[in-house]
């Protein structure tokens, strides 16, 4: 009785489905990153740092390169049990986010891997923060053209907004970007035109791909002319290396890393660089990924 039923109703559900449009709208990809997890504002105060607010007393009113510290307490078992995902969004005005996630959570994260550039930390145990001197390939700015030079590695540095750039990119972004140097609360800032966003140039890092497990891939040397598709680029447009202000002005987030009194010379990619996109702090991996944009 119940299977005549079944087959009685089956066409007419059929029918329904095929006249009402919504069922016939695709439904979306489910995300492929990890469901749960502790989820912790941030937001970015007057000095250009984000901090937690509101947020549990080991975290609040802390700063968000304190989830860069191995000598941070903020978890119960220690940072290195946690993989941590990180959002700055490109509007400022807007609340950053800081989801935490346990060892078994991370496990999870394998479903997820390519949707992110990895650059793996080597010896983590030997330095206390999470994303110092990373690898790169090389460092470019790119237009219509590509001025590049190479470069060793590159420290992700949440505790300021700045990219520092070598001298040789830094001439080239100020010839491309026009700034005007004014005084910013005892400090020297610079300003570009808002309006001519469209025509500035990328920043390009180029990082060796990583397969799956997280190594680096293996070149047989037989096919040198293909060595370009064994590097993935870390790419900060100018809607993220330009930050536009409470009074309307639009700010350059980068600096010559050769004039830095501080650091001399070390390419660091502040939080600029990952604006608008998810970061990932691996502790368990001893890793960093960057995701990946369109």
């Amino acid at each position: 009785m119940l299977r005549n039923i079944l087959f009685t109703t089956l066409p007419l559900l059929v029918e329904a489905a095929y006249l009402d449009p919504s069922l016939q709208q695709q439904k979306p990809l489910l995300d492929p990153k990890p469901a749960s997890g502790r989820v912790i504002p941030i937001t970015l105060d007057h000095d250009l740092h984000y901090t937690f607010i509101n947020s549990p007393p080991v975290f609040d009113l802390k700063p968000l390169e304190h989830l860069q510290n191995s000598m941070a307490s903020y978890s119960a078992g220690g940072p290195i049990q946690e993989t941590i995902l990180v959002n700055i969004p490109l509007n400022s005005s807007q609340s950053g986010t800081a989801t935490f996630y346990t060892i078994s959570e991370s496990d999870s994260w394998s479903q997820a891997a390519d949707r992110f550039i990895w650059m793996q930390q080597e010896r983590l145990h030997l330095q206390p923060i999470l994303g110092a001197q990373l690898p790169l390939l090389g460092i470019g700015i790119r237009k219509s053209g590509m001025i590049s030079m190479p470069a060793e590695s590159a420290t992700l540095d949440l505790s300021t907004p700045y990219i520092h750039v070598p001298k040789g990119i830094w001439d080239v972004l100020l010839l491309a970007t026009s700034t005007e140097q004014q005084a910013r609360d005892g400090n020297e800032m610079l300003y570009v035109d808002c309006g001519a966003l469209n025509i500035f140039p990328d920043l390009v890092f180029g990082v060796e791909r990583e397969d799956f497990e997280g190594g680096a891939e293996e070149n047989d040397g037989e096919n040198e002319e293909d060595d370009d598709d064994d590097v993935d680029e870390l790419v900060v447009k100018p809607e993220q290396y330009i930050l536009q202000t409470a009074e309307g002005r639009c700010m350059l987030l980068a600096r010559n890393a050769d004039s830095c009194h501080d650091d001399r010379g070390i390419i660091k990619l502040g939080w600029a660089a990952v604006r608008g996109r998810d970061v990932v702090l691996d502790w368990h991996g001893s890793r960093v990924g960057f995701e990946k944009q369109a």
